[in-house]
């Protein structure tokens, strides 16, 4: 049975945060740069559910107010952090315990407070600050450390002693995981009594009966009247501590010779496995399995455990989700445990892990563990194969207060999922952690732009800024996504102009000036990917394609004539030096002989540039756009950008430029 999770969190006046409310998924993923504030929202929630945190960790500072505000406890200022919690009407441990924390039953839906306020004298003066953490509305239910047994988070830190944790018999999840199976103490007690006497053989050795008869007679000689002899002996075996001698070793090793990566993902699997739902139990010994086989009406034990050699049961591997949930039912009822459920956060999980191992890791976490886990990360390789939905951006907003916007609400149909998930995932997540994206529709903007950008003195770089070629003019999941994760955007894409010939429409004509009827594919498109988004109203969308251009580009859409290649071509041709660079490209690429590269030299010149594109593309060059566009980079001038992807590249980086001053101008998605 899936975990229970926290689905939303709102914090006022803490550290970074002066007022967020972000809905969580139950893995959630969160980003964002250095020092924004990811430790400090989990800190946030550790207030309201840590057990390690002491009543004095727990009293605030003044450091800990948020840095906006002046003399915020002189002023009676308050900090409040709420965390909501879903999925555990399953867990009847934790309804008993915290029944009254349930703010709705449509769906299940808990709430816990943490509120650091005031003590005010009668004269209104305050006389200190003191806290409070409180079960759903009513602040007079409190929040104890008992029912922090039942709902608890464990944090796993990014300057973590993994190997010190393992050994560490009271920290060590490894500890946990035997303590839950509850051995039996006869068992142990055999065993130890088995220790005692093979250590017990070690005093019959010929060399310790002669350290033994030296020590006597030594000892004789010092004391004069009659006293005990010396003997040596073994130490005893202490039944409650057999298990502790267990240590993990990862190919015969001992922890302390692994390696960090490795000894990292040992401690995670612990980890995972220590705060996994106990209600079904993997392994019943043949005592238990008998007192519940007298109470099984249905016969599902039989149906879900196998026998082994000693006549324990284990449970069977991938039952079905009817033959589970009438498992952990009967489990419930007939051999209750006394426990609730554990959030992990662990903070930076990449830490000494090869790429692919990460992603091969938190796939698994991520698809097939119950668990809920919260993770910060600056990992791409991470984010790439976080679920759509699990992804939390944090963000500088106004007067340096961070933001925090999720994707937990995004809204797409299967097709769309599909088509961003599998581009996440090809390009290692890099959309995520860029101040600002440019969506680009092909290969050629995804070269050329950036150097573009450089010799404008826009570096995309140094900006923070991504540009992300989705190969289709599909924009409108990934500005849904930007949008949701308050991320800046802009649009380049291709005009793609036509005109109506016969009714018919004929595209990639050079004559403007025709007198047919002429319209842009490119146009067309971003209206409809503006009017998905709500962008604009259609009433706010001018008839002619003059005034609609400027109008998009005033919302971060920027549309060009024809293709990008051609487009370009238009816009230097008439200089010689410009020209003769892309002449130069297609002479150093080309398969084709002399001929051809006079043809080439000659479209150009004469303005053929659909001609020109043609012989890049053809099976004769076999040169190709990207190849061509790659190779431009080398020469490229100020004189090759297209009016529209210099229009695109200054408003992305003013936007950012934006964002990072005291302006907060991001668009953010309305928080549910």
């Amino acid at each position: 049975m899936k975990a229970p999770y926290i689905s939303r969190v709102k914090i006022s006046n803490y550290r970074n945060y002066n007022f967020v409310d972000v809905q969580l998924n139950d893995k959630q993923v969160i980003i964002g740069e250095n020092n924004v504030g990811k430790t400090n929202f989990l800190r946030a929630i550790q207030l309201i559910l840590d057990p390690n945190l002491s009543d004095q960790d727990r009293y605030l500072e003044e450091t800990d107010f948020y840095n906006g505000l002046e003399s915020p406890m002189k002023n009676g200022e308050i900090i409040e952090i709420i965390i909501e919690l879903k999925r555990f009407s399953h867990n009847k441990n934790l309804l008993c315990q915290l029944s009254d924390a349930t703010i709705t039953t449509s769906p299940d839906t808990m709430r816990l407070t943490y509120r650091y306020f005031p003590r005010v004298r009668e004269d209104g003066t305050i006389e200190n600050y003191n806290y409070k953490i409180f079960k759903g509305n009513n602040e007079d239910i409190e929040f104890t450390h008992l029912d922090r047994k039942y709902l608890n988070i464990k944090v796993i830190k990014a300057l973590r002693d993994v190997e010190a944790e393992i050994k560490n018999s009271r920290k060590s999840p490894l500890s946990v995981l035997l303590k839950a199976y509850d051995i039996e103490k006869s068992k142990l007690e055999v065993i130890a009594s088995n220790i005692k006497a093979q250590n017990d053989q070690v005093l019959a050795l010929g060399e310790l009966k002669d350290l033994n008869k030296r020590m006597n007679n030594r000892f004789k000689e010092f004391i004069v009247y009659d006293s005990d002899s010396i003997e040596l002996g073994t130490n005893e075996v202490n039944t409650n501590r057999i298990l502790n001698t267990l240590k993990v070793l990862l190919g015969g090793r001992s922890v302390s010779d692994t390696s960090l990566g490795l000894t990292n993902i040992l401690y995670i699997t612990l980890m995972l496995l220590a705060i996994e739902d106990r209600t079904i139990p993997t392994f019943v010994n043949s005592t238990l399995f008998q007192e519940l086989r007298r109470k099984d009406k249905t016969g599902i034990l039989e149906k879900v455990y196998d026998s082994d050699e000693e006549d324990n049961n284990i449970l069977k591997f991938g039952l079905s989700p009817v033959l589970e949930r009438e498992l952990y039912e009967f489990m419930d009822i007939y051999n209750p445990i006394d426990e609730g459920a554990t959030i992990l956060a662990i903070e930076e999980p990449e830490a000494h892990l090869h790429p692919a191992i990460q992603r091969t890791i938190y796939k698994d976490v991520f698809s097939r563990s119950t668990n809920s886990v919260l993770m910060t990360t600056h990992s791409t390789h991470i984010a790439s194969i976080t679920p759509l939905q699990s992804i939390m951006h944090l963000y500088r907003g106004n007067k340096g207060a961070t933001k925090a916007l999720s994707s937990a609400a995004l809204s797409l149909d299967d097709e769309d999922y599909n088509d961003l998930a599998r581009y996440i995932d090809a390009n290692r997540g890099e959309i995520y952690f860029g101040k600002g994206v440019l969506l680009v529709e092909g290969i050629t903007e995804e070269y050329l732009v950036p150097v573009f950008a450089d010799m404008m003195g826009k570096s995309l770089d140094y900006n923070g800024i991504i540009v992300c070629n989705i190969n289709s003019t599909n924009f409108s999941p990934y500005i849904k996504l930007l949008v949701q994760l308050g991320i800046p955007y802009a649009v380049i894409t291709d005009g793609d102009y036509y005109e109506i010939i016969e009714e018919e429409r004929v595209y990639h004509l050079l004559n403007k000036n025709s007198g047919n009827p002429i319209g842009y594919l490119g146009l067309e498109i971003i209206e409809k990917v503006i009017l998905e988004n709500n962008i604009l109203t259609s009433k706010e969308i001018p008839e002619e394609s003059d005034e609609i251009d400027c109008v998009f580009r005033n919302k971060g859409f920027f549309t060009g004539y024809y293709t990008a290649e051609v487009d370009l071509m238009e816009t230097c041709y008439k200089k010689k030096a410009s020209r003769d660079v892309i002449i130069q490209v297609f002479n150093e690429l080309t398969s084709g002989g002399a001929q051809q590269k006079r043809n080439f030299a000659k479209n150009l010149k004469e303005g053929e540039f659909g001609t020109c594109l043609r012989q890049i593309e053809s099976s004769h060059s076999r040169i190709g756009k990207g190849r061509f566009a790659q190779r431009l980079t080398q020469y490229c001038t100020l004189d090759h950008i297209p009016e529209h992807i210099k229009n695109a590249i200054e408003f992305i980086c003013k936007k950012v430029e934006e964002d990072d001053s005291d302006e907060d101008v991001r668009e953010e998605a309305p928080a549910n």
